[in-house]
């Protein structure tokens, strides 16, 4: 495994590490987006032990810092948002393509990065997979049952001295001083989900117990998007027990042995396909 410091973008202001398997040459790519304000080394530095565990698959791993978060300055000023961002992860998958021959890219991250994940995904034809930790998620009458139970059983335990909530870590008025992240809408996320089904890309879904107030059970990934034929091409890996930043070293193992296992499928079955259709190296339209 090697890892080497990159510079990318129009005027190189992007700032991202390649991990990459030091004897075989990787067929497949993955760009790891950042998340909130965290920089490119992820949540207790998951995305840094993803990168090197994908190493042996051999899978190279881009993860950057996106514009103004990390080592990276803004790449694209003046420009809103969602749109800055979808040019920043075009840009790494640029260079990444640039940089290696590769015969496929997967695009991935935790909750808003999985979020800015998905939406490049959807007007880069380039992009053959997409893993996602923790996005959107939109409750359904399933859900709501299951929460019921859940708060029931917690209350019969509490009063029985078996249980014992944690105190709240902040005020009501102390969390409405930090940034409220708007998930993406239901209309988008189909819209998005469709169009990549459309050319028969991969989209993996991982959701952990810190997703419970929107997320509780594996059928209601079906459930929440039951007018899509998501077919064997959307899997699911679900965590129940695991917090949302894998504070516990086992539980990031857990879900990275999962997510390597998840790509290993892909660059079976997808990856061959991909290369005889598309050029890495060809840059899509605009978008």
């Amino acid at each position: 495994m090697k890892e080497s410091c990159h510079q990318f973008g129009p005027q190189q202001r992007l700032i991202g590490i390649l991990t990459e398997p030091s004897e075989r040459a990787p067929r497949l790519g993955l760009v790891l987006v950042s998340a909130g304000l965290l920089p490119k080394f992820g949540p207790y530095r998951l995305h840094a032990e993803l990168a090197r565990r994908l190493a042996s698959e051999p899978i190279a791993t881009l993860r950057f810092d996106l514009g103004g978060i990390g080592d990276s300055a803004q790449e694209y000023e003046r420009r809103p948002l969602k749109e800055r961002t979808k040019l920043e992860i075009k840009a790494a998958i640029d260079h990444l393509c640039e940089e290696r021959e590769l015969d496929g890219i997967a695009l991935g991250g935790l909750c808003s990065g999985a979020e800015d994940a998905f939406r490049a995904a959807e007007a880069d034809p380039r992009v053959t997979s997409v893993v996602m930790i923790d996005p959107f998620a939109y409750r359904t009458a399933g859900w709501a049952w299951r929460n019921l139970l859940h708060r029931v059983q917690r209350r019969s335990l509490r009063a029985l001295g078996l249980y014992e909530p944690l105190p709240p870590v902040a005020s009501d008025d102390d969390r409405s001083r930090f940034v409220n992240y708007k998930y993406m809408d239901r209309p988008e996320a189909t819209r998005t989900l469709n169009a990549l089904l459309a050319r028969r890309a991969r989209v993996h879904f991982v959701y952990t117990g810190g997703a419970r107030e929107v997320f509780n059970h594996e059928r209601q990934l079906r459930a929440q998007f039951a007018d899509i034929a998501l077919g064997d091409r959307v899997t699911l890996d679900y965590f129940p027990h695991i917090d949302h930043t894998q504070l516990l070293e086992s539980d990031r193992w857990a879900l990275i042995d999962a997510i390597a296992k998840r790509l290993r499928e892909s660059l079976k079955t997808d990856v061959p396909r991909a290369a005889a259709q598309f050029s890495m190296r060809t840059a899509p339209g605009n978008f």
